[in-house]
């Protein structure tokens, strides 16, 4: 299965002190190695606020195969099993997939709820309902991050199971 796009729904506890201006990062990791990471920042807002819930959309994912052998440079192939974007999970997210999130400051933030929604790539499309996101899972445990090991975490899994 390729991962073509990622939509996170990420939300901000209502509580004092539960927003953040530090940068949140969440990455991407297949079978504990870290693939690609996905800054949750719009510059021209103040996401991550009290209260705050903001989709974030990473379309065209970069090409990162798993268990697909590369090409060789200058050869290509279309259509599948070489798709020109997405992230491979040959054997499924299941178990495979963790998104780690990141705080890049001492700003503590306290996570309320991320939800996880995507959209694969397809040899063919069936129908229009392949263009769709796909809900895959919802983290519901507030989590207070921070750099600061007083506040928080610096870093938490969601592990898909």
């Amino acid at each position: 299965m390729w991962i073509g796009s990622i939509r996170l729904d990420v939300a901000t506890k209502d509580a004092n002190f539960a927003g953040t201006d530090s940068l949140v990062r969440a990455l991407i990791v297949r079978d504990g190695s870290e693939l690609l990471g996905l800054r949750l920042d719009y510059p021209a807002e103040n996401d991550l606020e009290r209260g705050a819930s903001r989709d974030y959309d990473y379309f065209t994912l970069p090409r990162i195969n798993d268990q697909t052998p590369q090409l060789p440079d200058g050869i290509g192939q279309s259509p599948m099993p070489y798709p020109d974007h997405g992230i491979e999970f040959s054997s499924g997210m299941a178990g495979h997939l963790t998104l780690r999130l990141k705080i890049g400051g001492d700003d503590m933030w306290i996570k309320d709820q991320v939800d996880l929604y995507i959209r694969e790539v397809r040899l063919v499309n069936t129908s229009f309902d392949t263009l769709e996101w796909k809900h895959v899972a919802t983290w519901g445990k507030d989590v207070a991050m921070s750099t600061d090991s007083g506040e928080g975490k610096s870093t938490w899994n969601l592990n898909l199971g």
